[in-house]
């Protein structure tokens, strides 16, 4: 049998019309473009999700130690003594977090607790734009005095810090000066490094700048280059109240700006509030409110906010 085919112009019809690579050029390069455009807009859609779950933590958090506050008539203290609990530990109970906290032996120092409470992850204590799980520091978290031991303790970061106030004297965190709102505790210690007493130095009502006058809580600081140091770095563990750096931080003259993000090493870096959101760290106020401050707040400024009672106010910020 014999399959005619009808001929158009000379060419069969039964023949196909390819894409040229010229053609195909140009529609990939439309695509680039296209995802050129795109992206931008995607990535500011996934900060503002980062940025508002942050805002959501530190709102978490001020509600916790609101609630410690009614149960206790105090403030926690920034840590419970040297080398105790920080002020993440104790709000535990409030955010959810009772069988972490029945972990702890707040008698015991931070290196005589369990690696699974050392190394522990609170979702909450973590910004999503920084990170999303759990990095565990990986120098210096050795005792400071040798008790227990002089091992290696890694432990849990996190990305923030309670408000220690503005410098006063050394060491130039959580010191016994502190004018901010949460301060290490009065505490007493036995032979054994066992914390015995221990209550904290401030209330609600210790702030008479006012409650919606005074930063609470507020994003830590953190250099890339620095991740997962402690020490005078600030980058240990949350948990571990032997170096003040890891879970409070200070603002003011003459030195303590705001962090300008996750390169910024200038200056005492290690002792600043800091984010890495494009140009703002937050904070949550005493009275539980959540305020994006501009990395270019001013230094002043910023030392009336975390200053509890020099009965100054603070500009438009």
């Amino acid at each position: 049998m014999i399959r005619l085919r009808r001929t158009i112009g000379g060419r069969s019809s039964s023949s196909r019309m390819g894409f040229t690579l010229i053609e195909l050029l140009v529609v990939i390069a439309i695509i680039a473009v296209l995802i050129g455009l795109l992206l931008p807009a995607v990535q500011k859609v996934r900060e503002a999700a980062a940025r508002a779950q942050c805002a959501n933590n530190l709102k978490q958090m001020g509600l916790a130690i609101h609630n410690y506050n009614g149960v206790y008539n105090s403030l926690p203290p920034s840590r419970v003594g040297p080398q105790h609990a920080t002020w993440f530990v104790v709000i535990l109970p409030y955010m959810e977090q009772n069988n972490l906290y029945a972990q702890w032996n707040l008698a015991n120092n931070y290196y005589e607790q369990s690696p699974a409470v050392q190394n522990a992850l609170v979702k909450q204590y973590l910004c999503p734009t920084r990170r999303n799980s759990a990095m565990p520091s990986t120098q210096y978290e050795i005792s400071s005095t040798g008790i227990p031991d002089t091992q290696l303790h890694p432990g849990t970061q996190g990305d923030y810090a309670c408000n220690g106030g503005q410098y006063a004297n050394s060491p130039i965190v959580d010191n016994p000066l502190c004018r901010g709102a949460m301060c290490s505790a009065n505490s007493q210690v036995n032979n054994s490094d066992q914390v015995t007493f221990t209550t904290s130095q401030t209330r609600l009502n210790d702030i008479t700048d006012g409650t919606s006058n005074t930063f609470l809580l507020g994003e830590k600081h953190s250099v890339l280059a620095r991740w997962g140091q402690s020490g005078m770095w600030g980058e240990g563990s949350i948990w571990n109240g032997d170096y003040p750096r890891n879970f409070a931080r200070i603002a003011g003259p003459t030195l303590w700006n705001l962090g300008q993000g996750p390169n910024d090493a200038t200056g005492p870096f290690h002792c600043k509030f800091g984010s890495w959101h494009p140009g703002i760290c937050q904070f949550v106020f005493a009275d539980g409110h959540v305020v994006a401050l501009a990395n270019s707040t001013s230094i002043p400024t910023l030392q009336i906010l975390a200053v509890r009672n020099d009965g100054l106010v603070a500009p438009d910020y």
